[in-house]
């Protein structure tokens, strides 16, 4: 069975007019009949338009029972606001009970936007209202009587006239006609259309009507409040205002203007800003000395400024009234203090606000004087100096009270450049302060601009294992050489590993520092030559000439160089030179290519030292030589600069070798060939040969040996064994004659 024609129209009426609150929190009901389903679309309904929170509900319910436990705290949340529900209960709303839930809806409208709780009186009073604001319309029901849409237009004129101009906007079509009252209540007043024109014509629905006839009592209401609260905000209340500043608080002086601001505030503690500004706030201010006067200006921002000039010491009583009453704190009880320094009448002078050096102390005066120009003769005043330096930081600065108006200023500097000297009585500036004092260099010092530094250490070129030697000369301000010692002057050296070599400096008392320190590897290293400033170390500056980046080529390690060869080897004699090579290498152990090291090679024999050449090859190898002079254990120490190389000190057994010169031939043999009478080899012994020797002084060898060989010769031999020197006779003879040639001669020397 269809739904009658009214429940579509208040489905569709009540679900925009639901829709208006749940866009707050960018939700939307598509269907009254089932999205309140879960009773989260109502809950956050009644949130917003109650502006109260649930303590508790199922913020993702998911199985039924949670669904219509929200929908039950949402039925007893309107019971608690003293909304009385009939015949619905959570069961009806979660079944889609149509006609129930929008008796539930109407129940709320009239809650929370009809503002009634009986149905029948909020008809008649809506109805009352309107007929008030139409009569010419005899408006006495919801229904027919806006049938023909010009109701709706005239009412919308009514409570915001100059909308249109009726009747003569009017048409002969209802719709149309109800259209132009409804866009132009949204357009102007923003009241929105849950109502469809074609509704209010051919299908009115007198709770759909009411709800949407209902926005516009509100808007005159909201335009009433709106009236009441601007006029409230415009309208100060004398116990909130306020009033503040130097004129009623301490520290005030005769004879010096002050002043305070009186701030206008309204009854929720905001301040009165709008125009216009009636408001006006006299005050009256006695002193010992009787009435003083003051004015009082308009800033036309909710604030006054009230100026006044105490001429004598002493209590002053400040009233402040808005309509006859006091405003907060109202009187005010201010002392006024005694003439006093003025800040811009004061005066400072002296030669520490004109230029001065670092390292030495500065000195100004500051002389108090009144506003009126004279120079006050007594002290104890709060001057206050600040001396900051050109990296901003504070230098401290010494006040002495002379207690005759003057004060003795002095400070000290610790580093040249600009310095702004800031001179304040309270908070004000004294006189021309700042100042910009320009601070030197000290003349008597050294100024690392003008120092530099020189020397072989600071070159390129030279051997890691060299020590780095370099000078800094200290120059003083006016370009003349300093020529005492003292200043601060320090030397950062890098390796190329980053890590840091301590060089050592010498004072030489003369302007000068030697400067030596030894390198570690090959490479790239980084130095910094700095002043250090004396009275703070830890800053500094470069000498003119400094950083320097300088290269150090590989030099001899003697930890890495090596020896080697024949001559640090067993089997050397003492009768032949032995040899072996140095082979230079880096810190790395990298071969050296070049010559130039004085490589030192000391050799001690069983007897002493045994001398030593070396040969420098000029490719970073050197061939040493020596000539062992007898057998035994020999030491041989290598050394670069007195520093041992690798493996040395070599030991090395030397023997004992053949000498030429004492040589002798202890055993002499020969061969004695038979021949036939034709020249023929003999083939077989059997022949009697004899061999004689006789020394040179005529005795014969004995033992003399000679072996028949059976194949026709003959092996003779014989020793000489500490025998004589001279000419020996060697006879050899065959069956008693001489062979050819004999007898021979033997040399022995």
């Amino acid at each position: 069975m269809a739904e009658p024609a009214w429940v579509k129209v208040q489905e569709k009426t009540f679900t925009r007019w639901v829709n208006t609150y749940l866009v707050e929190r960018m939700l939307k009901v598509e269907s009254l009949q089932t999205d309140f389903g879960d009773g989260l679309m109502l809950i956050n309904l009644l949130e917003i338009i109650s502006s109260k929170s649930f303590p508790k509900y199922n913020k993702q319910p998911r199985i039924q029972m949670q669904k219509l436990e929200n929908l039950t705290f949402a039925l007893k949340f309107l019971e608690s606001e003293g909304i009385k529900l009939v015949s619905i209960d959570s069961n009806s709303i979660a079944s889609g009970n149509l006609k129930l839930i929008l008796g539930l809806i109407w129940t709320i409208i009239l809650r929370y936007q009809i503002q009634v709780s009986n149905g029948a009186s909020a008809r008649q009073d809506l109805l009352d209202w309107v007929r008030s604001k139409i009569p010419e319309y005899n408006i006495n029901n919801f229904m027919g009587d806006w049938q023909d849409g010009k109701a709706i237009c005239a009412l919308a004129e009514a409570v915001l006239p100059g909308q249109m101009n009726l009747p003569r906007d009017f048409s002969n079509d209802a719709v149309k006609n109800a259209n132009m009252g409804m866009k132009k209540a949204k357009d102007n007043m923003g009241i929105p259309e849950i109502l469809d024109a074609e509704d209010m014509v051919y299908n009115p629905d007198e709770l759909s009507n009411m709800t949407y006839i209902s926005y516009f009592r509100d808007y005159l209401d909201l335009e009433s409040r709106k009236k009441d609260e601007e006029l409230a905000e415009r309208t100060p209340v004398p116990a909130k205002c306020l009033a503040y500043g130097p004129g009623v608080e301490p520290g005030n002086e005769a004879g010096i203007e002050t002043y305070f601001t009186i701030e206008a505030i309204n009854a929720r503690g905001q301040r009165v800003t709008g125009p216009p500004y009636p408001h006006q706030f006299p005050v009256k201010i006695v002193g010992p000395a009787g009435e003083v006067p003051s004015e009082t200006v308009n800033n036309n921002d909710g604030t006054y400024r009230v100026t006044y000039l105490p001429t004598v010491q002493g209590n002053h009583s400040i009233e402040v009234t808005f309509k006859g009453n006091h405003i907060q704190k109202s009187p005010f009880q201010v002392y006024v203090n005694p003439s006093r320094p003025d800040p811009v009448k004061c005066r400072c002078y002296g030669p520490g606000l004109e230029s001065a050096e670092a390292h030495a102390p500065a000195e100004f005066t500051i002389e108090a004087v009144n506003r009126l120009g004279d120079r006050i003769t007594n002290g104890g005043h709060p001057f206050h100096v600040d001396v900051v330096d050109p990296y901003d930081v504070r230098t401290p600065a010494n006040i002495v009270d002379n207690h005759d108006g003057t004060y003795t200023v002095s400070y000290h500097p610790t580093d040249p450049g600009d310095h702004i000297v800031h001179v304040s009585l309270g908070r004000d500036k004294v006189a021309d302060s700042p100042y910009k004092v320009p601070v030197g260099w000290n003349s008597n010092m050294a100024c690392p601009h003008l120092s530099y530094a020189e020397g072989p250490g600071l070159e390129p070129g030279h051997k890691n294992t060299e020590p780095g030697v370099f000078t800094i000369y200290a120059v003083k301000p006016d370009g003349t050489p300093q020529t005492n010692g003292g200043d601060l002057f320090d030397v950062h050296i890098e390796d190329p590993n980053k890590e840091l070599i301590a060089p050592k400096i010498t004072d030489n008392g003369d302007g000068t520092y030697n400067v030596e320190y030894q390198p570690t590897l090959p490479g790239a290293y980084h130095i910094d030559v700095i002043q250090r400033n004396p009275e703070k170390p830890l800053f500094y500056d470069h000498v003119k000439n400094s950083p320097v980046d300088i290269n150090l080529v590989p030099g001899t390690d003697p930890s890495q160089t090596i020896a080697y060869g024949p001559g640090l080897e067993p089997g050397n004699s003492d009768t032949k030179p032995a040899e072996f090579t140095i082979r230079a290498k880096d810190v790395l152990g990298n071969d050296i290519k070049e010559g130039g090291d004085p490589f030192d090679v000391k050799i001690d024999g069983p007897s002493g030292p045994v001398a030593a050449e070396v040969k420098d090859n000029g490719d970073g190898t050197y061939t040493v030589t020596y000539q062992p002079e007898e057998a035994g254990p020999h030491d041989l120490a290598v050394t670069l600069d007195d520093v041992h190389i690798k493996g040395s000190k070599f030991h090395v057994d030397i023997k004992p070798g053949a000498w030429p010169e004492k040589s002798t031939i202890e055993n002499y043999t020969f061969v004695v060939r038979t021949v036939d009478r034709k020249g023929r080899n003999k083939l077989f012994g059997g022949e009697k040969v004899e061999v004689v020797v006789a020394r040179p002084s005529g005795s014969l060898i004995e033992n003399v040996k000679v072996d028949d060989q059976r194949n026709g010769t003959y092996k003779v031999s014989y020793k000489l064994d500490g025998e004589e020197l001279g000419n020996y006779q060697v006879s050899v003879m065959i069956n008693g004659e001489h062979i050819s040639g004999s007898p021979f001669i033997q040399s022995v020397v």
